[in-house]
């Protein structure tokens, strides 16, 4: 299987460096790349992938891995110092402010020219079926500042629209042998669910007679462990990543909403905070990190009654997967949930820019295109053969999930084992180079025949992939951040002490003399253009 790899970095090398053939005999240049990682990720320089592109392409590359909790705070540094920067940025989260701030300025460079079947053919491949592709990541002023990536892992609909697996990340999961214990129903309401947490705060359904039970636990804006999915009862869900530029934003009627001035939004708030009073919420839904937020699951004795991820086993284990079960959305104060789904894109920006200081693009953009190889581009998404895949192929060619090691999951291998940067996962790679993890297609069963069949989404609340001009990313670039970070930290204060009544006009006021409602109208002609031309 070496050989194989071996001769497919060949290959790939061959194709896209017809000037740097002969790399061995020349002096091996050494590029800076600044990256993102996840906390459970080793060092970039660590993964076997990295070490065998790096000798295919012949280059050395130097890494400053950043974790996610750090990645803006150091990268805005990086850039006010505007000097000395890195060769390349990669899954640094460049926003398109930021792609087309630096690049006006010239710090980072456009790429257009670059991507000729010289240079990049594995991209110029994949643009071949996917025309389209490069105006998705070409920014107002007609440059491309970063390359493309993305993938067409989803399903389609009875509306014939296809659906990206992230558009609903939050599967509601409760634990049905203690429902079972305590003859307890799986709740479909609000009031019936807060019925269930009290008794499995009271009744000491795991039966160690102590008081060790978490009713309900979350990750306070986490996208795939938050609790925007309890707001579906008072008429609206809450996905989008705070972390992303959509925080608390859809679309009704062909307005765009900020979701968090509500009257929605308040009363769902003032509902929940009474839950976190009677101690029914995890005291650290706040604070905790996904590490945290599993172990509870996989605790020696059994602590969880319920929680939010996009899968049953990664937080509870296979060994206890059969004790839970998914719960509807639950209907509230507003009547039946409301489903609104999450913003998602097959194509996204941001994953790999180059600055002006990289003395050599066209050899770094040769390396960084042998991601967009299927088959290299799976073992960068998942993880190398041999480990994350079965070593061999099947007898129709197709690489096979390896089994995980006994005691853990297969999202907590891929958590270890990917390499995050550009690729694109064309929709026709699963079941011709690779088989969609069983975990992925069981979510997409669970989209398609448990969530949009109970609930039957809207697509039209869902804000659609727009591109801001250069005046509409400086208006969000100024006041976007401190109105969604402020929502969060009224929302958490409200969550814990209450009194939202009491504060929400001030609130209210308060966001819109922070520019709200310029942020909105941003929004709004942005959609209003996107809507004209399709």
């Amino acid at each position: 299987m070496k050989k194989l790899i071996s001769l497919i970095l060949a290959l790939c090398m061959l194709m896209s460096m017809t000037t740097f053939g002969a790399a061995l005999a020349e002096e091996v240049p050494t590029f800076h790349i600044f990256a993102g990682i996840t906390s459970m990720s080793p060092p970039n320089e660590t993964k076997p992938l990295v070490k065998q592109l790096n000798e295919a392409a012949g280059i050395n590359v130097t890494w400053e891995n950043v974790t996610g909790d750090m990645m803006t705070e150091r990268k805005n540094l990086i850039f006010a110092a505007a000097e000395d920067l890195p060769d390349a940025f990669m899954n640094a989260g460049l926003t398109d402010y930021e792609l087309m701030n630096y690049g006006d300025q010239g710090m980072l460079i456009a790429l257009e020219d670059y991507i000729t079947p010289e240079i990049m053919p594995n991209l110029c491949k994949v643009l071949e079926t996917r025309p389209n592709m490069l105006a998705q990541v070409t920014m107002p002023d007609g440059h491309i500042y970063s390359l493309p990536s993305g993938g067409e892992m989803g399903f389609t609909g009875d509306d014939g629209n296809v659906y990206l697996i992230g558009v609903n990340p939050q599967f509601g999961v409760i634990n049905v042998d203690w429902l079972n214990k305590l003859g307890l129903q799986m709740p479909t309401t609000m009031d019936e669910f807060h019925d269930v947490l009290v008794a499995f705060k009271t009744q000491d359904p795991n039966g160690n007679g102590v008081a060790d039970e978490i009713p309900l636990s979350f990750m306070f804006e986490n996208w795939t462990a938050g609790m925007g999915a309890l707001f579906a009862g008072f008429g609206f869900t809450d996905f989008n990543d705070v972390n992303g530029l959509g925080a608390h934003r859809g679309v009704v009627d062909g307005k765009v909403v900020y979701k968090a001035v509500s009257e929605q939004y308040k009363e769902a708030i003032a509902y929940i905070a009474n839950w976190y009073a009677e101690g029914l919420i995890d005291i650290e839904v706040f604070s905790q990190d996904s590490a945290k937020y599993i172990s509870k699951g996989k605790n020696d004795e059994i602590i969880l009654g319920s929680y939010f991820w996009w899968e049953i086993p990664e937080v509870v284990g296979y060994d206890r997967a059969d004790m839970y079960a998914l719960m509807p959305l639950l209907a509230g104060p507003a009547g039946d949930p409301v489903m609104m789904l999450r913003e998602e894109s097959a194509v996204g920006r941001g994953s790999f820019a180059i600055s002006k200081d990289c003395a050599d693009p066209a050899k770094l953009l040769s390396w960084v295109d042998m991601r967009y190889d299927p088959v290299i581009g799976m073992q960068c998404d998942y993880g190398p053969i041999g480990e994350f895949f079965e070593a061999e192929p099947d007898e129709k060619g197709v690489y096979v999930n390896a089994k995980p090691a006994e005691g853990t999951t297969e999202g907590e291998m891929k958590e270890v084992m990917q390499w995050s940067g550009p690729s694109y996962t064309k929709a026709e790679y699963y079941g011709t180079v690779f088989y969609m993890e069983d975990r992925a297609q069981e979510r997409l069963d669970i989209l398609r025949d448990f969530y949009f069949a109970k609930h039957n989404p809207d697509p039209s609340y869902t804000y659609p992939n727009v591109t801001f001009t250069a005046e509409e990313n400086e208006v969000i670039n100024e006041i976007y951040a401190d109105i969604k970070n402020f929502t969060s930290e009224k929302t958490a204060l409200w969550l814990k002490n209450g009194n939202i009544d009491a504060e929400w006009d001030s609130y209210v006021k308060q966001l819109d003399a922070m520019g709200l409602q310029d942020l909105l109208k941003v929004w709004q002609d942005a959609y209003d253009r996107y809507q004209a031309a399709m």
